[in-house]
Protein backbone atom coordinates (compact mmCIF):
# COMPACT_ATOMS: atom_id res chain seq x y z
CA UNK A 1 0.00 0.00 0.00
CA UNK A 2 0.94 3.42 -0.97
CA UNK A 3 2.44 5.36 2.27
CA UNK A 4 1.73 8.54 0.28
CA UNK A 5 -2.34 7.36 0.19
CA UNK A 6 -2.00 6.68 3.65
CA UNK A 7 -1.15 9.96 5.60
CA UNK A 8 -3.56 11.59 2.96
CA UNK A 9 -6.40 9.86 3.81
CA UNK A 10 -5.49 9.26 8.09
CA UNK A 11 -3.81 13.09 8.35
CA UNK A 12 -7.09 15.04 7.64
CA UNK A 13 -9.38 12.52 9.44
CA UNK A 14 -7.52 12.71 12.67
CA UNK A 15 -7.43 16.26 12.29
CA UNK A 16 -11.24 16.65 11.88
CA UNK A 17 -11.85 14.15 14.66
CA UNK A 18 -9.87 16.64 16.92
CA UNK A 19 -11.66 19.53 15.94
CA UNK A 20 -14.96 18.29 16.54
CA UNK A 21 -13.88 16.72 19.80
CA UNK A 22 -13.08 20.43 21.41
CA UNK A 23 -15.75 22.02 19.08
CA UNK A 24 -18.32 19.87 20.88
CA UNK A 25 -16.88 20.33 23.98
CA UNK A 26 -16.69 23.57 23.69
CA UNK A 27 -20.64 23.48 23.30
CA UNK A 28 -21.36 21.23 25.55
CA UNK A 29 -19.51 23.88 28.20
CA UNK A 30 -21.03 26.57 27.03
CA UNK A 31 -24.31 24.97 27.10
CA UNK A 32 -23.79 23.87 30.55
CA UNK A 33 -22.77 27.37 31.48
CA UNK A 34 -25.82 29.34 30.53
CA UNK A 35 -28.21 26.78 32.28
CA UNK A 36 -26.12 27.25 35.83
CA UNK A 37 -26.34 31.47 34.83
CA UNK A 38 -30.42 30.79 34.46
CA UNK A 39 -30.82 28.97 37.31
CA UNK A 40 -28.49 30.98 39.23
CA UNK A 41 -30.81 33.97 37.88
CA UNK A 42 -33.89 32.72 38.98
CA UNK A 43 -33.06 31.10 42.77
CA UNK A 44 -31.33 34.79 43.35
CA UNK A 45 -34.77 36.52 42.84
CA UNK A 46 -36.33 34.03 45.52
CA UNK A 47 -36.12 36.27 48.61
CA UNK A 48 -37.81 33.43 50.85
CA UNK A 49 -38.20 29.92 51.85
CA UNK A 50 -41.80 30.39 51.39
CA UNK A 51 -41.16 31.90 47.87
CA UNK A 52 -39.22 29.50 47.30
CA UNK A 53 -41.52 26.33 47.98
CA UNK A 54 -44.71 28.31 46.07
CA UNK A 55 -42.29 28.03 42.67
CA UNK A 56 -41.09 24.68 43.56
CA UNK A 57 -44.96 23.60 43.50
CA UNK A 58 -45.36 24.97 40.02
CA UNK A 59 -45.10 23.43 36.95
CA UNK A 60 -42.41 25.48 35.93
CA UNK A 61 -40.71 25.29 39.31
CA UNK A 62 -40.84 21.57 39.17
CA UNK A 63 -38.88 21.67 36.22
CA UNK A 64 -36.19 23.87 37.11
CA UNK A 65 -35.61 21.76 40.35
CA UNK A 66 -35.40 18.46 38.36
CA UNK A 67 -32.66 20.33 36.03
CA UNK A 68 -30.80 20.77 38.93
CA UNK A 69 -30.48 17.19 40.34
CA UNK A 70 -27.36 16.06 39.75
CA UNK A 71 -27.26 13.69 36.04
CA UNK A 72 -27.67 10.24 36.89
CA UNK A 73 -25.45 8.62 34.29
CA UNK A 74 -27.75 5.79 32.34
CA UNK A 75 -25.88 2.75 31.79
CA UNK A 76 -28.09 2.06 28.78
CA UNK A 77 -26.50 5.20 25.99
CA UNK A 78 -23.04 3.63 27.05
CA UNK A 79 -24.11 0.15 26.06
CA UNK A 80 -25.95 1.02 22.78
CA UNK A 81 -23.10 3.41 21.72
CA UNK A 82 -20.57 0.57 22.17
CA UNK A 83 -23.18 -1.95 20.28
CA UNK A 84 -23.62 0.63 17.67
CA UNK A 85 -19.47 1.13 17.18
CA UNK A 86 -19.07 -2.07 17.18
CA UNK A 87 -21.43 -3.09 14.79
CA UNK A 88 -20.28 -0.38 12.27
CA UNK A 89 -16.78 -1.18 12.98
CA UNK A 90 -17.13 -4.70 12.36
CA UNK A 91 -19.29 -4.55 8.82
CA UNK A 92 -16.40 -1.75 7.85
CA UNK A 93 -13.88 -4.19 8.33
CA UNK A 94 -15.63 -6.97 6.61
CA UNK A 95 -15.92 -4.52 3.78
CA UNK A 96 -12.23 -3.33 3.56
CA UNK A 97 -11.41 -7.31 3.74
CA UNK A 98 -13.72 -7.85 0.77
CA UNK A 99 -12.36 -5.24 -1.06
CA UNK A 100 -8.50 -6.48 -0.82
CA UNK A 101 -9.03 -8.98 -3.33
CA UNK A 102 -10.22 -5.94 -5.96
CA UNK A 103 -8.17 -3.49 -5.82
CA UNK A 104 -4.25 -3.79 -7.34
CA UNK A 105 -1.27 -3.31 -5.38
CA UNK A 106 -3.57 -2.46 -2.69
CA UNK A 107 -4.06 -6.05 -0.54
CA UNK A 108 -1.81 -6.12 1.90
CA UNK A 109 -3.09 -2.46 3.34
CA UNK A 110 -6.89 -3.82 3.18
CA UNK A 111 -5.79 -7.14 4.58
CA UNK A 112 -4.18 -5.30 7.83
CA UNK A 113 -6.83 -2.19 7.88
CA UNK A 114 -9.84 -4.71 7.52
CA UNK A 115 -8.13 -6.87 10.18
CA UNK A 116 -7.94 -4.32 12.72
CA UNK A 117 -11.02 -2.59 12.69
CA UNK A 118 -13.08 -5.89 12.02
CA UNK A 119 -11.76 -6.82 15.98
CA UNK A 120 -12.22 -3.32 17.18
CA UNK A 121 -15.39 -4.22 16.20
CA UNK A 122 -15.79 -7.31 17.96
CA UNK A 123 -14.12 -5.72 21.18
CA UNK A 124 -16.77 -3.07 20.92
CA UNK A 125 -19.41 -5.80 21.01
CA UNK A 126 -17.89 -7.96 23.66
CA UNK A 127 -17.28 -4.73 25.47
CA UNK A 128 -21.12 -3.67 25.04
CA UNK A 129 -22.38 -7.35 26.22
CA UNK A 130 -20.08 -7.38 29.07
CA UNK A 131 -21.29 -3.99 30.02
CA UNK A 132 -24.66 -5.21 29.78
CA UNK A 133 -24.40 -7.85 31.97
CA UNK A 134 -22.08 -6.07 34.55
CA UNK A 135 -25.11 -3.34 34.43
CA UNK A 136 -27.64 -6.05 35.30
CA UNK A 137 -25.60 -7.78 38.09
CA UNK A 138 -25.11 -4.66 40.06
CA UNK A 139 -28.72 -3.46 39.89
CA UNK A 140 -27.68 -0.31 37.75
CA UNK A 141 -30.78 -1.31 34.79
CA UNK A 142 -34.48 -0.92 35.98
CA UNK A 143 -36.68 -3.08 34.58
CA UNK A 144 -39.39 -0.14 34.93
CA UNK A 145 -37.28 2.55 33.57
CA UNK A 146 -36.70 2.19 29.61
Amino acid sequence: MNPDLVVTVSLPSLIAWVAWVIFSTIRRYKIAKLQADIQNKLLDKVASSQELLAFAQTEPGKEMLASLKVERISPYGRIIGALQAGIIMTFVGIALLSLRGHVQGASEGFLVIGTLITVLGLGFGVSSAASYYLSKTFGLLDEGRA
